[in-house]
Order: C-alpha cells, then structure tokens, then sequence
C-alpha cells in the first residue's frame, strides 16, 4: 500500500499537492495556530508601532525593533491599516506550510530519487520534532524564520543539483527577511564549497558569491548606514544573565540540576547519530560528500557556540544564537533517515514488525532519543518478541511525551486566528479602546508564554516592564541593565532569585509583584510614571477602579500624588 500511494504521488502532480494540502492541514490542525505569541509577542507590536510611531510612547523594549535587520513586517503594514492583519497572516502561515512540504518533496527526489523515502520525509515532517536548540520545523505562528525556511530548502536544492550560483541568489534574497536562518546555509554551502573546490569550481564559486551580495544588498546597506556596528567583544556577564533568565536552553544547552535541558540536547545528539546511521544509504557519491559537509558544517557551528559560551563570550556570535543550527541538523536528519527506512523496506532487509516499530516512532515521536532507541531495538532480529512489545509501549511514550509538553504550556491544540480569548486579553482590548495611546501600565510582568500573548500586542500601550523583554535583550547587550532596573521596581527580590529554569522564573517574578503593598504599587507607579495599574484577582487595592473582568482589575492611578 505504502509503495503504491508512493508511485501515485511520483507519477500525479495533482496527487501530490493534495498531498502537501492535507500534510499542510493536518500540521496546522497538531500544532495549532495562535496570534501574539511567543516570538510574535515583540513582532507584533514592532509592527504597529512602524505603522503608527504615536503608540507606545517611552516603552523601552518598542525602541529596539530598529536592531531587527528584516523587511518581512513591513510588507504587513497595508494589511494592518486596512484592519485585515490576523487573517493575512494566517493565510501567509498556511502557504508557508505548504510551500515547505513542497520543497522538502522536490529536495527528497533530487537526493534519493526515491518516491517511498519522498512519502516518508512528508509525513515525518507532521509532527513537529526537537533537538538542539529546541525549535521545531513548524512552529504556531508566523514569523520570518519559518517564511524563510521554504525557500532556503530550494536553495540547498538547487546547491545538490549544482546550480551553485543559483542556490546563493536565492540565499541573497532571502537575507533581506531572516538573516540569522540564511547565515547558517552559508555556512553549511561555505564549507561544502571548500571541501569540495575541485568539483564545483572558482568560478561558480565567486558568481555565487556576487549574485548573493547584490541580492542581499538592501539588508547589507541598511545595517551598514545606519547600523550597529558588529561587535567582537567578550560579555561574559551577558552571557550570564541569559542563561539566568529565559535561554539556558539556547546557551549552556545542557545543565545536570536542570532536567528540561537534557531533551533538547539529547535530541540534537540522536539526531546527528541518526543522519550518519543513514548516510551510507544514499547511492549519489556527491550526495552523501555534500550532505555530509553540510552536517559536518553544522557541527562546526555548535563547537563554536561550545567555545563562545563557556570560553570567549564574543558577542556577534551570542547575539547570532548560533545553536539554531540544530533546525538544520534535523532537517538533514530526517531528510536521509527517511531514505534509509525505505531503502530497508523494499530491500526486504528489515522485518515488518521492526519496520512498524521505527515507521511508528520516526513519523509520530517528537524527540529524535526515541528514533534512535527504535532503530537499535530494530537491530535486535533475533529478539523478535522485544520488538512486538515495543511496538505496544512506543506510542504509550510518545502520548506521554505529548501530554508532557502540553501540561507545560508548550502546546496548545486549535486555531486562533485573532488570538486565543481570555480575560487577559480582554483587559488588553479595553485599555485599546478607553485610553489614550500615551497611556503607560504596570502589567503583571510574567505573564507571557509560549501561547499567551504580551501585554503590548492587543493593548496597543505601553508596559513598564515584563518579562518578555528578555526575548530583546538577547539581541541588544547592555539592555538587560536597564531592564533589570525597572524590574526590580516591580519584582522586588525575583531577579536574584532567577536560576536558569523558566518555570521558577515566572513563579518568582509572580511572587514578587504580588507581595507590592498598594503603597509599593503606587510609589511604582511614580517612579515608572504610569497612569494605570493591572492586578490579577484575588489579589486587590483600595484603589480607583478603571475596569475589571472575573479575573483582572485595572486601576487608574492618573490621580496619584507623586510629591515624595
């Protein structure tokens, strides 16, 4: 069966693209969809506030959307004037989506030429899946990287198939959107290049490189008119306060006191394994040379990273996050571990329940670690009945793994085109609609997440200070101390607290803001010079009331006597 709906989609391109559209939906459909969240908590508000500069006045995080080298948000400035905003980017994430499974096809049939392994790298690609760095191929949002990512798998198509100079002007193109995403393709073709000199040749070589300067030439300009300059000095206490607050999962990657890094580093580890496993399963010589540079690139990359964080603290490479390379080495993985579950399917060298056991576990597992522990007990042939209960227990894991993520409020199911609707966003709705667009708040500054949205996306206002503006200070270093300063004021004790592990963060900073008498509160508020207040219940003032739902209050505090 798995053959025949194989050759279907090979031999019928209107097959295929219902394929991509169903692959797209289901995606959308598992991973859910939400407006305002995790990244787009700054995005968002960068974006209204390029549209109407009157809106958040004196809020020190909306300053810094100038250090975002991207004119993806601008192209959304229209939708947002015409009011239309949150459907436009919904269809941008579908056709992105769709775009992806598209050019993961294409680049499978260039690789393998193989219509089976082209089935299993579509539906491997559904479920979301995590290694280094801890950002899956989809994610529940749109978001330059994830605009980016179609397009540079064309690239690195185009690169496999030799049209080198091609596959750099689309790199160059492409650096106008998502710089960080396309550095790391230059770094995976850069390294190809240079191992590989003979075969491609100086002269592709340099008309690559031309085509992707011009290409790239708007970004390039705009950062180098009016531009920080680049930054090669040591921060080692930077370095420090990120991995304190909200990115040891991005930094020190791996901490033995802190359990929810060792998945992700894990996982990055298994997926490397799990592409050399497959490598020699490729039949293109140039193929497996190439693909293996580029793997060899990206471990390049995360030596470095190892070297920056816990040796020299450079700060370009801190603010690049370089451990993002880890999306490419799963990409890459999955890209050849599907060819070589194929290959061992219709070669007859695997037995069918040890082929059920890793087909479960390569489409439906999150993490990488369950892969690799399929394919070694798929290795045991002479143990067949460990393998039948396996296949029993595999999706028992992977169920547990998922509810795992959702109880930690890292997944949440369903489409939420305008944002999911909540009291916390309908106090952000009423302070757009009754205050003035110079209105200043204090916000309860934990509340973000990964499927909660910052205060500063449906409020249209400005915060004194959250928790979120972290997601800033790890583009722009020196930032953190002035964030630190207003956050104290409203946190008192919680940054001190603060240990790497986010859970805590956010249950210390929470702590900390509740234990503000209203004295507290309102000598906050003059200091921070804000007009309003926002407290979530229980906890009450014997303040002016602005406006409350079942589990917020607003205060006004405009009145306040600031004298002393």
């Amino acid at each position: 069966m798995l053959a025949q709906l194989a050759n279907k989609l090979q031999h019928s391109s209107l097959s295929r693209h219902l394929f991509f559209l169903f692959s797209t939906i289901f995606t959308i459909l598992l991973i859910g969809y939400n407006f305002g969240t995790f990244d787009e908590a700054m995005h968002i508000p960068f974006l209204k506030a390029t549209a109407d500069p009157s809106l958040y006045p004196g809020d020190a995080m909306i300053a810094l959307h100038r250090i975002y080298y991207s004119y993806f948000w601008y192209f959304f400035i229209p939708a947002l004037r015409a009011g239309v905003l949150e459907p436009v980017l919904f269809v941008v994430h579908f056709i992105s989506i769709y775009l992806t499974f598209w050019a993961l096809w294409t680049l499978s049939q260039t690789l393998f030429h193989n219509a089976m392994a082209s089935l299993f790298i579509l539906v491997g690609f559904i479920v979301p899946h995590f290694g280094f760095s801890g950002f899956p191929v989809f994610e529940f949002a749109p978001v330059s990287r994830t605009f980016v990512l179609p397009f540079l798998l064309l690239a690195i198509d185009q690169f496999f198939r030799g049209k080198i100079p091609l596959a750099f002007l689309i790199l160059g193109i492409m650096y106008n959107i998502h710089v960080v995403s396309v550095n790391f393709v230059l770094a995976m073709f850069g390294w190809a290049c240079l191992m590989e000199f003979k075969r491609i040749g100086l002269r592709r070589i340099l008309f690559g490189v031309a085509l992707f300067l011009i290409a790239a030439l708007p970004v390039l300009l705009w950062k180098s008119s009016g531009g920080d300059p680049i930054d090669f000095s040591l921060r080692p206490e930077w370095v420090d306060f990120l991995n304190r607050t909200l990115f040891l999962h991005l930094f020190d990657m791996v901490r033995l006191d802190y359990p929810g890094s060792w998945a992700i580093t894990f996982g990055g580890l298994a997926a490397v394994a799990l592409f050399f496993i497959a490598l020699p399963a490729t039949e293109d010589s140039n193929v497996k040379i190439t693909a293996q540079n580029f793997m060899i690139a990206g471990l390049i990359v995360l030596l470095v990273h190892v070297i920056s964080v816990y040796f020299l603290s450079v700060t370009i490479l801190i603010q690049s996050q370089i451990l993002r390379m880890g999306l490419w080495i799963i990409v890459l993985s999955y890209l050849f571990f599907a060819n070589h579950l194929a290959k061992m399917i219709q070669s007859g060298s695997i037995l069918p329940d040890n082929a059920r056991l890793l087909g479960l576990v390569y489409i439906f597992s999150p993490s990488p670690v369950l892969v690799l522990a399929a394919w070694l007990l798929s290795r045991q042939i002479h143990r067949p009945r460990l393998v039948r209960a396996s296949i029993w227990v595999a999706p028992l894991i992977i169920v547990g793994t998922y509810f795992t993520i959702w109880t930690m409020g890292f997944w949440m199911p369903g489409i939420y085109v305008y944002g999911n609707s909540s009291p916390w966003v309908d106090v952000q709705d009423w302070a757009r609609e009754n205050t003035d667009k110079n209105a200043r708040f204090i916000t309860p500054p934990e509340k973000w997440g990964a499927h909660e949205s910052d205060w500063r996306v449906h409020s249209e206002r400005a915060s004194a200070g959250t928790l979120s503006e972290i997601l800033v200070a790890a583009f722009q270093p020196g930032y953190e101390l002035e964030w630190q300063s207003r956050f104290d004021v409203l946190a008192p004790g919680a940054f001190a607290r603060f240990d790497g592990d986010y859970f805590l963060n956010v249950q210390f900073t929470r702590e900390a803001y509740y234990s503000l008498s209203t004295e507290g509160l309102l000598k906050a508020a003059c200091q921070l010079e804000t007009q309003y207040i926002v407290v979530e219940k229980p906890y009450n003032h014997s303040l002016k009331v602005a406006y409350e739902n079942g589990s917020y209050v607003v205060y006004d505090v405009s009145g306040k006597s600031c004298s002393h």
